[in-house]
């Protein structure tokens, strides 16, 4: 570049001579100016050209260096069968040092084998346990049996603009490692059909992409690279468009992390990490670890409404009917204009058998909710438990115009009962 420079100004100064000449007696003091300066101005100008180039030279270097060490970072998750038969699931990337791994949860949802992440290094990590499945946000943290693993740097998915340059990492087919792309962000959070709200992006993503990092410009992992919508083949006739790419913003996982440090996610102390184990191990049916995690993460927030839900639907299941009353009575105490909390408590009272103060709780959530119809239909069965057919009655008008079904039920029971 520095050599064609150099040639350029070698070829042009005959024309600034012949020109300085044309226009001598119009621009006489200009003349006199260039003639003094000339060698500056080209020495001024080469060194300009020569910092640039080092700049530029300084970025790429930069930009791999950035590049390589997220390459080393992202994994492909592969099952492994009785019979020791891999295949492959898809992509995820390390977060931190001691093996916890981001993905998506579909990539793993299901799945009944043993799990391992394989980095291009060859090596491979066992799952030793899932820290969050989030089906709605479609992300899985999962903790993998290593140390001192490489990991990438969390950035801002809030921050994004259209137009940004980003690169996506994952495993292209399943085994593909180290697949790069790279493309501009097209709209930062678009909300889809769903109702998900996701990155659009246009670097290219295949099948095994999926869980793989996508990475602003400066190498921080802005999101999870989610899926890949093709425009449907009787539309590419009146459509010139590629694939419409998705990633989950990165954002939706840092909501879990406690801390002001937004590389350390669900640290040790964290009530959102007892509070994630408790769901994944209630879907498991998994009570009794279900209520410890809840109570864990309760004794380190103790407003945490959503952990005394969760917690007072498992002591519905195993019957301990005692301490579901306490849990919701609490719950209602903390989130008063809430009518789901009221009606669990209602629930939980009628489980014991204390109807006056289930009807109180029925009545307290027509009160937040008036159109609440299971709470109508629940307040007149139990007015019939009491024999008050009178009471059961006057709900009958009021039940028939949000729900005509649920109405003429109520009013088959009452016509029936003695």
């Amino acid at each position: 570049m520095i050599k064609k420079f150099f040639e350029f100004v070698k070829n042009i100064q005959p024309f600034i001579k012949e020109s300085q000449k044309k226009v001598s007696h119009v621009f006489l003091p200009v003349q006199s100016f260039i003639n003094r300066f000339l060698k500056e101005m080209i020495i001024a100008l080469i060194l300009a050209v020569i910092v640039a180039v080092v700049i530029d030279k300084y970025k790429e270097d930069i930009d791999k260096k950035i590049l390589d060490k997220n390459l080393k970072a992202v994994a492909t998750i592969v099952s492994s069968n009785s019979e020791g038969e891999l295949t492959p699931l898809g992509s995820g990337f390390f977060i931190n040092g001691d093996g916890l791994l981001v993905t998506n949860n579909h990539v793993i949802e299901g799945n009944k084998d043993i799990l391992f992440a394989k980095l291009p290094t060859g090596a491979f990590y066992k799952l030793k346990e899932p820290i969050i499945q989030d089906k709605n946000y479609d992300v899985a943290i999962l903790q993998f049996d290593a140390k001192e693993t490489p990991f990438v740097q969390m950035g801002d998915s809030d921050g994004i603009r259209i137009g940004d340059r980003v690169f996506a990492i994952g495993s292209s087919l399943g085994w593909l490692e180290n697949s790069v792309s790279d493309g501009v962000i097209s709209y930062p959070l678009r909300e889809l059909a769903n109702h998900k709200k996701l990155i659009q992006f246009t670097a290219a993503i295949s099948s095994g992409n999926s869980g793989g990092g996508l990475f602003s410009k400066n190498g921080k992992a802005i999101g999870i690279t989610s899926s890949s919508l093709t425009i449907p083949p009787d539309l590419k006739k009146d459509v010139d468009a590629q694939n419409l790419n998705f990633a989950v913003p990165i954002n939706d996982i840092k909501k879990a992390t406690s801390g002001n440090d937004s590389n350390v996610i669900f640290n040790k102390d964290s009530p959102d990490l007892y509070y994630s184990k408790g769901v994944i191990a209630e879907n498991k049916k998994d009570y009794d670890n279900a209520i410890e995690n809840f109570k864990k993460a309760i004794a380190l927030d103790e407003n945490y409404v959503d952990a005394y839900f969760e917690l007072g639907n498992i002591c519905y299941e195993k019957g301990l009917y005692d301490l579901e009353i306490q849990v919701f009575e609490k719950a209602t105490k903390l989130v008063p204009n809430n009518s789901d909390g009221f009606s669990y408590l209602a629930s939980a009272y009628e489980d014991k058998g204390q109807y006056n103060s289930a009807i109180g709780a029925y009545k307290k959530v027509l009160e937040i909710k008036p159109d609440d119809k299971q709470a109508i239909y629940q307040l007149g069965i139990l007015y019939l438990v009491q024999g008050d057919k009178d009471k059961a009655s006057n709900l009958i008008s009021s039940l028939l115009k949000i729900d005509e079904g649920l109405g003429n039920e109520l009013r088959m029971l009452i016509e029936k009962a003695k």
